[in-house]
């Protein structure tokens, strides 16, 4: 059985694409029974939704793949459910994208709103209750993480018929890299997608907290350029691995362009825009002769507590990107910047600087409880094996016990004392975070009390803020 790699899972999650029926005729789409070529390797599509086909009512799509054998057997020991992302000429997904994973709807979005001339037309037919319930009903649809989870827990029960002991992991793109990470986490599979925003909107502080202590379950691999799609919710779950974090390309261009007095504008914003898709799409990837992905230097990608530093880094460099972005608005006329704006613009690089250490403080803090679960684990199983009779069976639990105890190890030697150190260190962490939170909140209080003694300069604050 030949491993699935990161360089299949891309090629699989760019495949899936194949499925749109906007995209593609009924002829040409994939369906259950195609053979796909994975980088020379042949897969058939055991299961299918969201085709012509089989068409879901949210635009949903997604397929299930295994291998095929050298006798053309489908070898059901390795399966890959792989989710569609957004297809931007669909309303649905779009509505998804925002509903959905955006304002955390996890059961029902609105598609639209009810037709008032077919309301009216029921009313002239007599038809009054019926015709409202049809108008309302065409325009309530399932979240496409619900449908997700319901195609996922399809392929499992099919998958299990032919293989019990089959491995299952999902994989996606985009929005369909976030379905994918959602049917992982509620299924207890492994996931490999590329530039999903985060789930954290969805799924609850129980299962944010698993996620951030089992990273190694979720592989949701981003393009850190990835500004507009990508990275817009965050990493509050903190899987998110950011790839060739020391080529902040997007936001440096970005950068660059704001401060082109040059340019207008709209020149500006197009500039801007249009590296966009550059950014997020799956040909950005690069793999070594394995098949693992690999940075701009050609090391294998792994989730390090480094990459994590530098996504914050990059968090405040996009920040920037917007107090550039009004800077660039204020001084369009070509004349200079008045006291208020000058008092606006300060408060703004003030609240993005104190932003980014509290955000480093608590991302420090978070990373030290995981660790500390960690070790704490580790520890305790490591003092388990003191409890086994190894080669002296002749001796009770008992007798092992006292005798480890006579040489000082310990419950609280061993594990007690790991404990205790990893607990100062998150004291230690957390007192830091109250520090910068009490600076935030300090410099948040001397900005609103400047606003109150000055209502026309409130005023003013409040427009500047909705320019960009």
């Amino acid at each position: 059985m030949s491993k699935i790699t990161e360089k299949d899972y891309k090629e699989i999650a760019r495949t899936a694409y194949k499925f749109d029926p906007d995209n593609y005729k009924s002829e040409q789409q994939i369906k259950i029974g195609d053979s796909i070529d994975i980088n020379g390797r042949q897969f058939q599509v055991i299961d299918a939704i969201g085709n012509s086909a089989e068409p879901t009512e949210n635009s949903m799509q997604a397929m299930a793949v295994a291998p095929v054998d050298n006798q053309g057997n489908v070898d059901y020991s390795q399966v890959v459910v792989s989710y569609v992302g957004t297809n931007f000429g669909d309303k649905k997904d779009v509505l998804n994208d925002i509903e959905n994973l955006g304002m955390g709807f996890t059961d029902k979005m609105i598609t639209g709103l009810p037709s008032i001339s077919g309301m009216g037309k029921g009313i002239l037919e007599g038809h009054f209750n019926d015709s409202v319930k049809k108008e309302v009903v065409e325009n309530i649809v399932d979240v496409q993480s619900k449908t997700a989870l319901e195609f996922a827990q399809r392929v499992e029960k099919k998958v299990r018929k032919e293989n019990p002991n089959a491995i299952i992991t999902t994989n996606g793109h985009s929005l369909g890299e976030s379905m994918a990470l959602y049917t992982a986490l509620k299924m207890g599979w492994n996931n490999v997608g590329f530039n999903g925003p985060d789930i954290h909107n969805i799924v609850s502080e129980e299962e944010i907290a698993y996620m951030q202590a089992h990273p190694e379950q979720f592989r949701n691999f981003r393009n850190p350029n990835d500004m507009f799609l990508g990275n817009i919710l965050g990493n509050k779950t903190g899987v998110a691995i950011y790839v060739n974090m020391t080529d902040a390309s997007f936001v440096d261009e970005s950068l660059r362009i704001l401060q082109d007095d040059k340019l207008s504008w709209k020149e500006k914003a197009d500039k801007i825009y249009s590296l966009g898709d550059k950014y997020h799409s799956y040909n950005t990837w690069r793999f070594n002769n394995k098949g693992q992905l690999i940075d701009e230097n050609g090391n294998v990608v792994t989730n390090t507590a480094k990459g994590n530093a530098n996504a914050l880094i990059l968090e405040t460099k996009t920040r920037m990107l917007r107090y550039y972005g009004m800077k660039s608005l204020l001084t369009e006329s070509g004349g200079g910047l008045s006291s208020n704006e000058r008092i606006f613009l300060d408060s703004e690089q003030a609240t993005i600087g104190v932003n980014a250490l509290v955000n480093a403080a608590q991302q420090v803090l978070d990373q030290i409880k995981i660790e500390k679960q960690r070790g704490v684990e580790e520890v305790e199983s490591l003092f388990e094996t003191t409890k086994s009779p190894f080669m002296v069976s002749s001796l009770s639990p008992d007798e092992i016990r006292s005798a480890f105890a006579a040489g000082g190890v310990t419950h609280d030697s061993v594990v007690g004392n790991v404990e205790i150190s990893l607990q100062n260190k998150l004291n230690k962490a957390s007192q830091i975070l109250d520090e910068m939170t009490k600076l935030k909140d300090k410099i948040a209080a001397g900005i609103d009390k400047k606003l109150e003694e000055d209502i026309a300069l409130a005023g003013e604050f409040n427009q500047w803020r909705n320019l960009n």
